[in-house]
Order: structure tokens, then sequence, then C-alpha cells
């Protein structure tokens, strides 16, 4: 009986980018071409609905296949992959409970976008991004600090500077912090500036300091990106290895590569998995 269910999983996960896509255009055109709140209003063509209670039935299946086949299911209830597993089928039956307007209702469909997420399980150039982003993800906490602070105190000015002058327009802090991040990201829409000549100056100091912190996130993007494409060189490889059969997970050798290399998301990932079919004594039988 496993087996029947993993090969039906596995078929499953095989069609799953191609469910996806259809799911995708399919809500593309009801939006596009029906002009609907929802899917179960009067004037909309029924077959949407039914075409998405068979797709959600499908990723609803592979959800519960997950779960049966879960080697510790716990664990794979509050994994990440879970989490987009369960965030992807749980609007669809929200959308049974009967209090739902048809507002609502739109925003449940709408929620079918989420699935997207589903692309971390089934694309292994996405997952292995994600994982470097993840190894990574001390170096983008001085990033975030940073940009928090620089909202805070660009807000700041212009609301003190700028909410005398214009009560309308910077009537409340939230309208200098939008303007903050509008003005940042370098979109500028217009519907917030500065008039008065101590908000403009310091305005001027402000987009150049909010471009720079819009470069070093997508800086860390790009190298995240870039260390997932990176292959390892075959020595270092074979010096875990080797450190890995003389001294095992917690000798010398393998603590100090994993120290030298820890800023290296290729390599952590390639020493996770080698360390995951190692056994605790592996390297016992080499100290003799």
């Amino acid at each position: 009986m496993p087996g029947i269910l993993s090969s039906l999983l596995a078929a499953i996960h095989r069609f799953g980018p191609y469910v996806l896509a259809v799911n995708m255009i399919l809500y593309f055109i009801e939006l596009q071409y029906t002009q609907t709140r929802s899917s179960l209003d009067a004037g909309a063509w029924t077959g949407f609905i039914w075409i998405e209670r068979v797709i959600a039935g499908f990723f609803t299946l592979e959800y519960a296949l997950r779960i049966r086949l879960a080697p510790r299911k716990g664990k794979y209830l509050v994994s990440s992959l879970g989490l987009i597993d369960l965030i992807s089928i749980l609007p669809f039956w929200i959308g049974f409970y009967p209090g739902l307007s048809q507002e609502q209702l739109g925003l449940v469909r709408g929620a079918r976008t989420l699935r997207l997420l589903k692309m971390f399980r089934y694309s292994p150039k996405l997952a292995e991004f994600a994982r470097s982003m993840y190894t990574n993800r001390i170096r983008i906490i001085p990033i975030f600090l940073i940009t928090i602070m620089y909202l805070m105190i660009s807000s700041t000015v212009i609301y003190e500077v700028e909410r005398r002058a214009q009560p309308d327009v910077f009537n409340v802090y939230g309208d200098s912090i939008w303007w903050a991040v509008v003005t940042s990201t370098t979109v500028g829409y217009g519907d917030k500036y500065p008039v008065t000549p101590l908000g403009q100056g310091a305005s001027v100091l402000m987009m150049m300091v909010g471009i720079g912190i819009v470069g070093m996130i997508f800086g860390f993007f790009a190298d995240s990106f870039h260390d997932a494409r990176q292959p390892l060189e075959p020595a270092l490889m074979e010096a875990y290895f080797r450190g890995i059969h003389e001294g095992g997970r917690e000798g010398t050798t393998v603590q100090a590569l994993r120290q030298t290399h820890r800023n290296n998301p290729q390599f952590l990932i390639f020493a996770d998995t080698v360390d995951k079919y190692i056994e605790p004594d592996a390297g016992s039988s080499g100290k003799g």
C-alpha cells in the first residue's frame, strides 16, 4: 500500500506544475473577461467553479498523501513546504463557509494566486535559491534594520516639516511613511511631495540614501542567486569527505571546514546532505 501511495504522489508531483499553470490561466481569463465579483456570481460560467473544485481536489489529495507518507508528520506540517501546501488549498475550503459575502468570496478566489508558492516545491532551482537565501539570512538583518531606521527618520522629518504647509496631504503620520516608501523606491506617484524649501532639501538627501538602500536589498537577492548557481570545487568536497572518514561529523577537520565556509550556502547544503546519510559513529572506524 505505501508503494502505491508513493507512486501516486510521484505522479501528482510530476503533473503539479501543469495543473498550476492551467489554474492561473483560467483565473486570468475569469477576471479579464467575466468581470464577476466571485466564481459564484449569477452571471459567472459554472465551468470555472467546477474546474477550480477539481484542481483544489488535486492539491488536497497531494497534501493528504504527503501527510500520510511523511516519516515525521508533525515536522512536515510545520515545515515551510508543508505550510505552502496548506495555504494552497485552505482558501478553497474556507469558501464553503456559508456566511461569506460576494466580496469575501472574491478575496477567496484571489487567494488562488498563493498556489504559485508551490513552485518552490516543484522547481529544484527555485528551492535551491530559497535555501541559499535562508543560509544567507544573517546578511539581511543589518539591511532590514537600516531600512527601518531610514523609513522612521525620513518619515518623521518630512511629516514635521510639511504637515503645517500641507495639512491635507500629510494629515497623519502614515502619509509620510507612504511618501518615504514611494520616494526611496523611485516610484514617485506624485500624490504626495514636499513644497517647502526645507522639505525639498531634506528630500534630496533622503532620495539618495533610499536609492542606496534599495540597491543593498537587490544586491542581497543577486548574491543569493549567484551563490545558488556556483558549483562547489571538487577539492573542497573531497576534503569534507576525507574529514568525515577520519574524524566523523564532529571531527576537527569537518568543523573547521564548516566554520571557514559558513557563508557559502552551496557548501552548507552539500555538507548537510552528506551528514544526513552519515551514521553518528561513521568516523570511529577511521580512528583505529
